[in-house]
């Protein structure tokens, strides 16, 4: 009997962590998959720093320290690390740069602030910086360069981001965190108190169902797009089809965000499956 191949730390920190990606990297070339996966085990690494501290000031620190650890990667230093190492290969290879990992690590000053985006725009800015951010580079390390495909990408990525930030309300809500537009929830009348309280009110139904609106017509945009991204690249918006799927619960669930259908929905691995078989999203 054939043993299971045995995943390095990145893939299996990936896969357990960030499961949606991990999956889609799966449809990425062979040789190209270690690369995601150190691609996405360094965002994770930088993305839970709000999660891992009880005071602010840590989590300054926290990132200062991959701020510190890229410059010395970009020098020629690397610090023994099980994500450092292979992310020093990955910049070595020039699939990525120190500059765009740093711009990894700055995104995430906005989750130390504690404080709600004040409109849709502001979340959009953090949104693109973040998972339209990790669609780009992923791109990039599977060959898509050009405007035009880290354009297409992109709206990829942050179409998926905004159904991300909906799926994690109740996650956001036990911390006592808020990421959705205060604009927005303001005009729903929705209070703080309802989104941490769980309350299954009809207008956090009502506001959930705008932001899945607007959701679904940034992931018909991005498709109208795919044609700018060579085939060998759509693995890095793949995740939009896992988003698309997430939408599909959120509406059988009747809009309500604390439902366990839709928060604690798997990913749509048959539509994922057909869509990474035929290069498509």
């Amino acid at each position: 009997m054939t043993e299971t191949p045995k995943l390095s730390h990145c893939a299996d920190y990936t896969r357990r962590h960030d499961r949606d990606r991990f999956l889609c990297a799966l449809f990425a070339a062979p040789e190209k998959r270690e690369d995601l996966f150190t691609l996405y085990a360094f965002n994770q690494e930088v993305s839970k720093t709000r999660e891992m501290v009880t005071e602010i000031m840590l989590g300054h620190i926290r990132l200062q320290w991959w701020r510190d650890t890229l410059s010395e990667i970009g020098e020629g230093k690397v610090r023994k690390h099980e994500v450092v190492e292979p992310l020093a290969e990955l910049v070595q290879s020039q699939a990525v740069s120190v500059r765009d990992l740093e711009t990894v690590v700055a995104a995430r000053e906005f989750d130390l602030e504690d404080r709600q985006p004040a409109d849709q725009e502001e979340l959009d800015r953090y949104i693109d910086q973040t998972s339209g951010q990790m669609a780009v580079l992923s791109g990039r390390v599977l060959g898509a360069t050009g405007d035009d495909a880290e354009h297409a990408i992109r709206l990829a990525g942050n179409a998926y981001g905004l159904v991300g930030i909906m799926r994690a309300m109740v996650f956001h809500g036990r911390a006592k965190r808020l990421y959705l537009p205060k604009d927005r929830m303001e005009s729903h009348n929705v209070g703080q108190s309802d989104i941490f309280e769980f309350r299954k009110k009809e207008e956090v139904r009502n506001l959930t169902k705008e932001l899945a609106e607007l959701a679904r017509k940034r992931i018909a945009e991005a498709r109208k797009h795919r044609g700018a991204v060579p085939k060998s690249a759509r693995a890095a918006a793949l995740p939009l089809v896992l988003a698309d799927g997430y939408l599909r619960k959120l509406a059988k669930a009747e809009f309500d965000p604390f439902s366990a259908e839709f928060g604690l929905a798997r990913p749509a691995s048959v539509r994922l499956t057909l869509n990474g078989l035929l290069k498509s999203y």
